[in-house]
C-alpha cells in the first residue's frame, strides 16, 4: 500500500515536470521565429514638403517637382525599395520581411501639390510615401474652390484617395498646432507650461486629428511627425501613451534600428532644391548604388 501511493507521487511529479517543459517549449517555439528574424535595419528618411513649378515660389521647402521624379528614378535604377513606417513596425513588432535597402520617403504638412505632382510620380515608378497632414488645413480644403499647386492643401477627400490607391500612408503631424505664432513651437510645451496641461493639450490635438482620419479615411497614425521637430522631455512619453509606435523629428542623419523603441527617434534628412539626386543621396545622405 505504502509503495503504491509513493508511486502515485511520482507519477504527479512527472506528469507536473513535464507539463512545464512542454509549455516552456511551446511558448520558446511561438516567440523565437519573429525575434530571431529581426536584425538591425540601416535606413534613410527623406523629408519633402511641397513641390512647384514656378521657380519664383521654389526654396528649401518648396522643391521642383523634377527633382522628386529624379529621386524615385536614382532609388529605383540603384536598388532601393520605398517603405512604410507601418511596415517598419511591423517589422520589428512580427518579424514580417522588410524589402532589401529600404528606404522612407516623408511629405510633411499635406499640401495639395502633393496630390497633384508627388501623387502621379508615385504610382508611375511604383513608390510609396508617407504624407502626415495639418488636419485643421485639411478640413479648411474641404471647402476650397480653384485650389493652388503654390499655397493650397489636400483635402480629406484628396488624401482619401491617395491611401486608397496604396501608395500614400497618413501619420499625424498635429491638429492645429502647426505653428510659432502662439507662444508655443510647434506641438513642445511652452516655457514654464504645467505638464498636466501640456499633455491635456497635445492629447487632445493628436486625438482629434487621429479621430478624423479615421472618421474621413478610415485609418488611424501609429506614428507622430513632430512639426518644426520641437519635442518637450515629456512628449515621447505623452504619445506612447496615447499608442503611437514611432515619432519624426528632423536631425539629419542615417538611421541604425536594433528594436522597436528606436522607431521613436527616427531622424531625417531634408531634400534640398537645385541638387541631384546622385549628390544629395551620395554625398548628403551618404547612401549609394547597391548594385555590384
Amino acid at each position: 500500500m505504502f509503495v503504491c501511493i509513493q508511486l502515485k507521487r511520482i507519477f504527479c511529479y512527472l506528469l507536473v515536470f513535464s507539463t512545464i517543459i512542454i509549455t516552456s517549449f511551446i511558448t520558446i517555439t511561438q516567440t523565437t521565429p519573429a525575434q530571431a528574424s529581426v536584425h538591425s535595419v540601416k535606413l534613410a528618411v527623406i523629408m519633402y514638403h511641397g513641390l512647384v513649378k514656378e521657380k519664383t515660389y521654389q526654396n528649401e521647402y518648396m522643391i521642383d517637382p523634377e527633382y522628386f521624379e529624379q529621386d524615385l528614378k536614382y532609388l529605383k535604377d540603384n536598388g532601393y525599395h520605398t517603405i512604410w513606417i507601418s511596415e517598419l513596425i511591423d517589422y520589428f513588432e512580427n518579424g514580417k520581411e522588410l524589402p532589401e535597402n529600404p528606404v522612407l520617403l516623408t511629405f510633411d504638412d499635406g499640401y495639395y501639390n502633393n496630390y497633384t505632382y508627388a501623387y502621379p510620380l508615385l504610382k508611375k515608378y511604383g513608390s510609396k510615401a508617407v504624407i502626415s497632414p495639418i488636419g485643421i488645413t485639411a478640413d479648411s480644403a474641404m471647402t476650397e474652390k480653384d485650389k493652388s499647386s503654390i499655397y493650397s492643401q489636400c483635402s480629406w477627400t484628396e488624401l482619401k484617395e491617395m491611401v486608397n490607391s496604396g501608395y500614400v500612408e497618413l501619420q499625424n503631424h498635429t491638429y492645429n498646432l502647426h505653428h510659432l505664432d502662439k507662444g508655443r513651437k510647434g506641438a513642445a510645451a511652452k516655457p514654464g507650461e504645467l505638464s498636466d496641461e501640456y499633455e491635456k493639450i497635445l492629447t487632445e490635438d493628436l486625438t482629434t486629428l487621429s479621430n478624423k482620419m479615421y472618421q474621413n479615411i478610415g485609418v488611424k497614425p501609429q506614428a507622430f511627425v513632430y512639426p518644426f521637430g520641437a519635442k518637450s522631455e515629456t512628449s515621447l512619453n505623452i504619445i506612447k501613451k496615447l499608442g503611437y509606435k514611432a515619432a519624426l523629428d528632423c536631425e539629419e542623419k542615417l538611421n541604425l534600428l536594433n528594436s522597436k523603441d528606436d522607431l521613436y527617434t527616427i531622424h531625417r534628412f531634408l531634400r534640398p532644391n537645385n541638387m541631384s539626386s546622385k549628390e544629395f543621396f551620395e554625398n548628403t545622405v551618404d547612401i549609394g548604388s547597391t548594385k555590384n
